[in-house]
């Protein structure tokens, strides 16, 4: 009988688990409902509403309403013709303005890149001296020579074995080897020459006997 009891009481205490599934709905059939809900409302909006119901609709001040709309709607629609209309004259009148002052600037420049040719010319200013590229070459010399008086020990421009023209000697020894040169050549060719027309002489016997 215990072990009856008590097996029952187990099976008893063994329940299944319940689980809450959230199956999602048809779109299909949420639309219909929502339709039928709004069908709903609007029969019940014109049940309820007694003074529909007796006396019935406004037809002419509805008609009224569609034609008031009607001339808003064609006024509002003059109103933008004509906006646009003037916005394309302002269009075209601001292109001609601007236009016309940037030609304005253009002349402007022009006559003054004109008086700065003729009237302010780099050589020709007062500041010119200051920024001269060629302004040291102008300058005189730190050292004009060996035999400067004004350059003494202290100046540190004079130091013994330093030839300030060297550059000069190589340049007349450059031309001295070049007038040799050239006079050998032509003392050789001139020999060339007489001994040819020496060994053509009637006179003379043949060099190579």
């Amino acid at each position: 009988m215990g072990n009856f009891a008590r097996l029952k009481t187990s099976q008893r205490d063994f329940r299944l688990p319940m689980f809450k599934l959230d199956f999602p709905s048809d779109p299909k059939e949420v639309a219909a409902i929502e339709a039928r809900r709004n069908r709903e409302k609007e029969r019940q909006s014109r049940f309820f509403n007694v003074r529909n119901r007796v006396i019935g609709v406004d037809v002419e001040a509805l008609n009224n309403q569609v034609e008031e709309r009607k001339l808003r709607e064609a006024d509002e629609w003059n109103k933008e013709q004509a906006y646009g209309t003037s916005q394309v004259h302002y269009d075209l009148v601001a292109q001609m303005l601007e236009k016309e002052e940037s030609e304005r600037s253009r002349r402007l420049a022009r006559k003054v890149q004109e008086y700065r040719d003729q009237k302010q010319q780099v050589k020709t200013s007062n500041e010119f001296d200051f920024w001269d590229p060629d302004q040291l070459w102008k300058e005189f010399p730190g050292q004009p020579g060996d035999s400067d008086p004004c350059c003494g020990p202290s100046s540190l421009q004079c130091f013994s074995g330093e030839d300030l023209d060297r550059a000069t000697c190589l340049r007349m020894q450059q031309e001295q080897f070049r007038c040799s040169l050239n006079s050998q050549m032509q003392e050789k060719q001139q020999a060339k020459a007489e001994e040819k027309y020496t060994g053509k002489q009637p006179g003379f016997p043949d060099s190579e006997t």
